[in-house]
């Protein structure tokens, strides 16, 4: 539990169950278990009159900023950092090429090592709106996705030559290609809500994802494919689809107009793609980095809409790591660290020395009678979170001063 200020804790039992002819009134308990490990509600603090429960418990924990999620009436309050960083690692294919390829037992491994070492895999959105309400207190976040839609990422099992092979399937199925990106992340990563926090963005200048299940090849912009379609859909449901542009040209080698362009075409072929609209695209990374972003690229970039939705960020290239949300100045201009063979020696290196973001969040059962609840992992909670049970009770009224005269 974090500490609070003594004198919340300094309230009689009298003010912990009511103030007399308060309107209104909430007190939050933590849930804790006693010396004999049975679970007991302790430690009231009392919201004074006036005060929202959820901005006063931030300001109790020290929360500079802060972001409420709610499930029903269960209640994430966490803190939006403004310090340290944010690791947003940039992966490209897989292989045993230098540049821009990653091994398959390399990245399996680098999956493990998050795993293990109290990382937790957060969206590139949830990045950028700073809600980190989902990752469990003392955690660090990171950011994970891939561009280019390239060789390795998202393979099936095909007869004869990837490119054009025919797929394999049980049942109709198509069978994944167990040293792909995508085979990986099922195997080693762990998901949230049915879905795993790793974004691929998609670019057209090649076939997305290097095949075509013996359909002919249709050439720049590679719209139309069957095997492409059913890719996309299933990464919408199950990863996370971004905007890697159309022709994968750099963006400073087009004036802002043209590059907005292109990425606008790309999000449509995406959309195309989906089904209508892929519903989990939020963001665009930029082809090769950018190196200025200008007023007017940012302008038109934030300009940009597709089915009444707006992009909320992009990301870079520059092989440095990110700050800490609430310290983010440009969302368009968000830092990526590269990670492929050439670059192996140094990542680990990298995260261990980083000044990690280290979230901070509590757990809230938000009822009108003081209860218990059936058990802390019944309220999403994890191990190192802090729970709370926010008791609201009704104006209580002083039998010894009221009469019936004056209720009416």
């Amino acid at each position: 539990m974090y500490p609070v200020k003594p004198a919340a804790l300094c309230l009689s039992m009298f003010f912990a169950i009511g103030r007399l002819d308060a309107e209104t009134g909430a007190v939050f308990w933590l849930y804790t278990n006693d010396r004999y490990n049975r679970p007991i509600l302790s430690n009231p603090i009392e919201v004074p009159d006036g005060m929202e429960p959820y901005a006063f418990m931030a300001a109790e924990l020290g929360y500079e900023d802060w972001i409420i999620r709610r499930e029903g009436d269960i209640t994430f309050l966490s803190e939006i950092s403004s310090i340290g960083e944010v690791p947003v690692l940039c992966f490209h294919r897989l292989g045993r090429g230098q540049k821009y390829e990653l091994t398959p037992d390399r990245f399996r491994c680098l999956i493990d090592y998050i795993n293990v070492n109290k990382w937790y895999l957060i969206s590139d959105y949830q990045y950028i709106s700073g809600d980190l309400s989902r990752v469990p207190n003392g955690f660090k976040p990171i950011v994970m996705g891939s561009d280019d839609a390239s060789y390795g990422t998202f393979s099936y099992q095909t007869n004869g030559e990837s490119l054009y092979g025919a797929v394999r399937r049980r049942a109709g199925k198509p069978l994944l290609d167990g040293k792909s990106m995508v085979a990986i992340l099922e195997r080693y990563a762990s998901r949230e809500a049915g879905r795993i926090n790793f974004t691929f963005y998609i670019s057209f200048d090649a076939v997305p994802f290097r095949q075509l299940d013996t359909y002919r090849n249709p050439g720049f912009p590679y719209g139309g494919i069957p095997l492409v379609a059913e890719k996309i859909r299933y990464l919408d449901e199950n990863f996370i689809l971004g905007i890697h542009s159309l022709s994968h040209t750099y963006a400073n080698d087009m004036d802002s107009e043209t590059f907005a362009r292109d990425v606008l075409r790309a999000w449509e072929l995406i959309d195309e793609y989906a089904g209508g609209e892929a519903v989990s695209l939020q963001t665009l990374s930029y082809p090769f980095g950018i190196t200025t972003l200008t007023s007017s690229m940012r302008s038109k970039l934030m300009s940009l809409t597709r089915n009444g939705r707006r992009l909320s960020g992009a990301f870079d290239f520059d092989d440095r790591l990110a700050p800490a949300p609430g310290a983010l100045r440009d969302a368009f201009d968000i830092s990526r660290y590269n990670v492929d063979n050439r670059t192996w020696g140094r990542i680990f290196d990298t995260l261990e020395s980083a000044n990690a973001v280290v979230a901070r969040r509590e757990i809230i059962w938000e009822v009108d009678t003081k209860k218990l609840p059936k058990s802390r992992y019944s309220l999403g909670a994890s191990e190192s979170d802090s729970v709370w049970v926010l008791v609201h009770f009704p104006k209580l009224i002083n039998p010894l001063l009221d009469t019936p005269s004056r209720r009416q």
